[in-house]
C-alpha cells in the first residue's frame, strides 16, 4: 500500500473545487484553509476556516464518493496530508488518536450545522409571522379607511350595515360607482 503524501500548498491555491469528483481527503498539517460554497461567484459564501492542525477536509467526498460540495482555498501557505480512499483503512490503523480527533471534529461541525439550521428556522418563522401580521394590518387599515370614508361621505346610520345602505341608495339614486 502506498503512503499518504504530504503536499505543500501556496497561499491562494485551489486545493479542490465544488462539483469536482473525488476520492481523497486532506489533514491540515500547517496553515489555514477556507471552505467556500459557490467560489468566485456573486453568491460566494465562506462555510468554514480551518487552521487547527490535524483538522480534516474533503472527507465527505472520500466517505460518500460524491462530488466535492465546497471549494477549498489555501488562505496561507499550507502543508496537507492527502489520504486516498484506498489508504484510509491503513491511516485509521496507524493513527487511531488522529482518527478519533477527526470524528470529534466532524461531530462538532455537524453540531454547528444543526445550530445554524435551528437559527435559520427561527428567523424564517419570525419573518413569516411578521409578514402575516403586516398583511393583516394592511387589510384592517384598508377596511378602516374605507369605512371612515364611506361614513363621512354617506353618513350611514350606526345601526344600518353599509352593504344594505349602499344597496338601498343605489336603487333610489342610481348606481353609486
Amino acid at each position: 500500500m502506498a503512503t499518504n503524501p504530504v503536499i505543500p500548498v501556496s497561499k491562494g491555491t485551489i486545493i479542490y473545487e465544488q462539483g469536482q469528483a473525488c476520492n481523497t481527503m486532506f489533514v491540515l498539517q500547517s496553515g489555514t484553509v477556507g471552505l467556500y460554497l459557490n467560489w468566485a461567484t456573486p453568491t460566494q459564501f465562506q462555510l468554514l476556516e480551518i487552521s487547527k492542525v490535524g483538522t480534516s477536509l474533503g472527507e465527505m467526498g472520500l466517505f460518500e464518493e460524491d462530488p466535492r460540495n465546497a471549494t477549498a482555498i489555501a488562505l496561507t501557505d499550507c502543508t496537507l496530508l492527502e489520504i486516498s480512499s484506498e489508504n484510509f483503512p491503513q491511516f485509521v490503523q496507524e493513527h487511531p488518536d488522529q482518527t478519533i480527533s477527526m470524528i470529534l471534529e466532524l461531530s462538532q461541525r455537524f453540531k454547528m450545522a444543526l445550530q445554524e439550521i435551528k437559527a435559520s428556522q427561527e428567523i424564517i418563522s419570525e419573518s413569516l409571522a411578521a409578514l402575516k401580521e403586516a398583511n393583516e394590518c394592511k387589510k384592517d387599515t384598508l377596511k378602516d379607511r374605507i369605512k371612515r370614508i364611506s361614513d363621512y361621505l354617506l353618513d350611514i346610520p350606526e345601526d344600518v350595515p353599509p352593504e344594505l345602505y349602499l344597496s338601498l341608495n343605489s336603487r333610489f339614486h342610481g348606481t353609486m360607482y
